[in-house]
């Protein structure tokens, strides 16, 4: 029995010894992508990728229908891939909803811990492993549960096709590799049933698309439109201490108390999942008496109505960071109710 808190999430990550019935694969190497075209192609959903070091110049990709992980980083306006790998998932297909269906799940999560052979079995996680946040907060609003889905490695000796208990897996080697594009809190796994590919002309349209979502919540906060403002928010909107009424009362309030308010935005990190997105930007806000620079989250549900905020998560940090060249972490501060909130 395994008594370490270190180990309190792996059951959901431990492979199964026996070959997997329900996953027909075979590991595969990276598709080639001379003759088929798909060198001009780019994931329809992966937009974004923000240039400064202090948030991640990298995400990752994986699809568990070709069962491959990939690496993207920001190439000018554009991404571009830079690894592709094999890897293995829960040994049953379906996205994951509830503890010990063996499931991988999908959705947009975020690397958070680095564990390395002396905090975990080599015969069950190799040389290294990465947690991720699963459940999200996408995931908490539809009540799934479970916990402990990881990045890992496994011992040569052990195929990757035999399935996970809903863990992505990979090579001991290809875990080395991939350490050096992982800032953890920062760096982020999309995880799909089946990345979908777009040219690059639609993939400019739907990340102009998206800029232009952002640009009309901007410039309604910054307008103090505030019909308009709230027109972004769904009504289940939460924030620290808010939720859809009096966040609304409150920049009421606001615009009663400043003569006016100027919004910038810059480096914005755009991951979009199907319906769900999220927005990760600097944010420098100032009024005739407050001024303030952090990092804004938003999180976006895609409704009838079009995208509707559903959080919103504010850090203070110094406008050194908005360097694309800063590499100094985003630290969260101690008591968010207990800032000025904008």
């Amino acid at each position: 029995m395994i008594k370490h808190g270190i180990y309190s999430g792996m059951a959901s990550c431990i492979a199964m010894v026996l070959f997997c019935h329900s996953v027909q694969a075979v590991e595969t190497p990276p598709p080639s992508q001379n003759n088929s075209g798909e060198a001009n192609l780019l994931p329809s959903d992966l937009l974004q990728i923000s240039s400064t070091d202090a948030f991640s110049k990298y995400v990752f990709l994986v699809d568990k229908t070709a069962r491959h992980l990939q690496v993207y980083e920001r190439k000018g306006e554009t991404i571009e891939k830079i690894l592709d790998v094999p890897s293995d998932m829960g040994k049953n297909t379906g996205n994951k909803s509830k503890r010990d269906d063996h499931r991988t799940p999908e959705g947009i999560y975020f690397f958070e811990k680095r564990l390395e052979n002396s905090d975990i079995p080599f015969n069950l996680y190799g040389e290294m492993a990465f947690t991720t946040d699963y459940p999200n907060i996408f995931d908490r609003r539809e009540s799934k549960t479970g916990s402990g889905i990881w990045l890992h490695a496994v011992p040569d000796e052990i195929p990757l096709t035999r399935g996970s208990r809903g863990c992505v897996v990979v090579r001991n080697d290809v875990i080395k590799k991939l350490k050096d594009y992982i800032k953890l809190k920062e760096t982020p796994i999309l995880i799909f049933d089946k990345v979908s590919y777009v040219d690059k002309t639609e993939h400019d349209k739907r990340r102009v698309a998206l800029n232009s979502f952002i640009e009309g919540w901007r410039n309604s906060w910054e307008s103090q439109n505030i019909e308009s403002y709230m027109s972004y928010y769904d009504k289940s909107f939460k924030a620290v201490g808010f939720n859809f009424d009096t966040w609304k009362n409150h920049k009421t309030k606001l615009k009663n108390q400043y003569q006016f308010i100027k919004v910038v935005l810059s480096q914005p990190f755009l991951l979009l999942h199907k319906d769900q997105l999220i927005v990760k930007t600097f944010q420098r806000y100032e009024s005739n008496q407050h001024t303030d620079f952090g990092v804004k989250t938003l999180y976006v549900l895609k409704t009838e109505e079009g995208y509707k905020i559903i959080r919103e998560e504010w850090k203070r940090v110094s406008e050194n960071l908005s360097d694309p060249t800063a590499t100094a972490s985003v630290a969260p501060e101690s008591d968010s109710r207990s800032k000025k909130t904008n």
